[in-house]
Formats: C-alpha cells, structure tokens, sequence
C-alpha cells in the first residue's frame, strides 16, 4: 500500500490531539538533539521512534523506508569525517593507519570517531524529532500554530505555497517519466539523458501553468493577501500522552545532567 505525508498526517491516532500538543514535543525533542551527547541520542531517537510508529499508529515499513533514505546519506558521508591525512610519516596517535607512500597517510583518529559518532548519533536524533513532526501535524495546522505564534504572514504563505508545489513537482515528475518510459526513452544511455533534459523542460513549463491555474483559482475564491485556516473543535488535549511526554523529557534532561557530571 502507498502512503504520502499528508494522509499519514491527517490519518495517525494522534490526529484528535491539538497541534500545539505533538508540535511542543517534537519541538522539545528536536532542541535536545542538538545540545545532548550520544547516549541521550540514541535514547532519544528510540522514545521518538515509540510515538511515533506505535501512539501515532505510521506503518513501520513507510517509517522504515524513510529512516534508510536518511541513514544512507549520513553513512555517505562518514569517511570524510572519519578518514584524516598527514602529509608526514610520524607516529600519530591512531587506531588505524595506511601509508601511501611518499605522499603521507591515511589515518583514524580517536577524536575523529568521537566526533564521527556524536554528528551520526545528533542527525539521526534529530531526524526522528522531525519524523514525529512530519507525520502527526498536517502542514495547514502547523502553519495554524506558527501564525498563532506570531510568524509573520507572508512567511507563513510562503512556506505554504512551497510545501504545495513540492507534491504538485512530484506529481508532474512521476507523469511526464511514466509517459517517457511508456514510448521507451530510456532504453539507451543516450536516450535516458535526452529525456531526462525533457522532462526537466517540461517539469519547468507545467509547474508553471500549475502556478498561473493556482493564482486564477484563489482570486476567484475572493483572495485577499491572507490564508485563513479552518480550525477543528474537536481536539482535545490528553493528559495521558502530555504527562508522558513532561515526565521523558525531563528523564532526558536528567540523563543529560548526569552524563556530564560523571563522564
């Protein structure tokens, strides 16, 4: 079965929650991810993964499939961070070296895996924090809250509209590669980057004809340079999940605290 952002987002068992309540905690979470050390990392991302797949109810394979997409880009870039090279032959504390000849070697330092683990155990930390966000607040309610907040409008529209044109780029993409595929425009190498330049081309002529049918469509709705959000009456906020959510957060805090004072 295929699933989307949007209908994950509207469908999941948190949904009767108000926004501000998931948005708090993901929030939260994400803010911890960035000054924590990586074993509150991996806690972290473990309690976010538990809302996230089991109380908000996301299959674990759509989960799964984006938790790899992630995890492949950050292990890509791992030897970068892991790998230093001297122009020299001195002894370096190391806990693996290779020489290559003249021209130096290659090594792994101590601190270099510290900082290696610690960047891995923080973006994968604050991925699942965004995950949570992603699938548990419909984007309309969330740019609710940030106007509430106090975001000016005009931002608040902008990232509206961008978040719409990604689906509808998506949409286009997917139809123009599927009618290109069907004619066999990419049976040769050759053929695959012609149609590549293809569809970028009509990628860029039918977004735009999506945009003028857009702005045609919300002038004749009356637009008036504001986005009015429909805001349900049935949310209801749970002490259950808030108390939860207070009570792991602060256990974080705690662990935090500790870490730092004996280690």
């Amino acid at each position: 079965m295929n699933y989307d952002l949007d209908t994950l987002a509207y469908g999941n068992r948190l949904r009767g929650l108000p926004p501000w309540q998931n948005l708090s905690l993901g929030v939260t979470a994400l803010c911890l991810s960035l000054f924590a050390h990586w074993p509150v990392h991996l806690l972290l991302g473990c309690w976010m993964v538990l809302w996230t797949v089991v109380y908000a109810g996301i299959p674990w394979r759509f989960y799964g499939g984006l938790a790899i997409g992630v995890c492949s880009f950050l292990v890509a870039g791992l030897p970068a961070i892991l790998i230093n090279f001297t122009p020299t032959h001195e002894t370096i504390p190391s806990l693996w070296s290779w020489s290559i000849g003249s021209s130096g070697q290659l090594y792994l330092s101590p601190a270099a895996l510290e900082q290696a683990i610690g960047i891995l155990s923080r973006s994968l930390a604050s991925t699942t924090a965004l995950f949570f966000i992603v699938l548990t607040v419909p984007f309309t309610e969330l740019a609710m809250v940030l106007t509430k907040i106090g975001l000016p409008s005009i931002l608040t529209e902008l990232l509206l509209l961008c978040y719409r044109f990604i689906f509808l780029l998506a949409d286009v993409a997917q139809q123009i590669a599927i009618s290109q595929q069907s004619r066999g425009g990419y049976r040769t190498r050759w053929l695959a980057l012609r149609s590549v330049s293809l569809l970028i081309r009509q990628l860029i002529q039918r977004t735009a004809h999506r945009y003028q049918q857009l702005t045609l469509s919300i002038k004749a709705r009356g637009f008036n340079h504001e986005f009015r959000f429909w805001q349900s009456e049935s949310y209801q906020y749970s002490p259950r999940y808030g108390g939860e959510a207070i009570g792991g957060c602060l256990a974080l805090i705690i662990g935090e605290t500790l870490y730092r004072f004996y280690v």
